[in-house]
């Protein structure tokens, strides 16, 4: 046989599923959005959603909305859209969290509690902040350890 085709048995090649980072860190989050007007903030949090849909996705088979679609709506709307996305985020990561049955506490009461009361003391967007980023290090570990969700039955 002159020419391979990609659909000899002999030559089946595996999927890989692509290895998450593990590495976020919230003061990195802050010192670079500061340093690039917010523009780092912006490109952290879209990959948020991405890799989100590739843990956890959803079983109707729609995606998260992008990040910078909320940050750009969220001109027009005081801020709104961005909560919005933060809390469906928030949720998602708890559902994630316990699907792949990760003991650890996050979700949307932190939204609440430390994101929008936190607000008043300044330092609550910074903790929900870590949290945030510590559940989705977690996350991507478990799934770089395991991708197939349904096998955490």
């Amino acid at each position: 046989m002159a020419y391979k085709f990609p659909y000899d048995y002999e030559e089946q090649v595996k999927y890989e599923a692509p290895k998450l980072k593990t590495n976020r860190k919230m003061w990195k989050v802050i010192l670079f959005s500061i340093l690039t007007l917010g523009f780092y903030g912006v490109i952290f949090f879209s990959s948020f959603a991405s890799e989100l849909d590739l843990i956890y996705p959803k079983r109707d088979g729609t995606k998260t909305m992008d990040y910078l679609i909320a940050y750009i709506v969220s001109f027009f709307t005081c801020n709104l859209v961005v909560a919005a996305w933060q809390h469906s985020v928030s949720l998602r990561i708890e559902e994630a969290l316990i699907k792949r049955r990760i003991t650890y506490n996050f979700g949307t009461t932190d939204f609440w509690a430390w994101y929008v009361l936190g607000s008043v003391i300044l330092i609550g967007p910074a903790i929900y902040i870590h949290k945030m980023c510590t559940a989705m290090n977690l996350l991507c570990e478990s799934y770089n350890e395991n991708p197939d969700i349904d096998s955490f039955k």
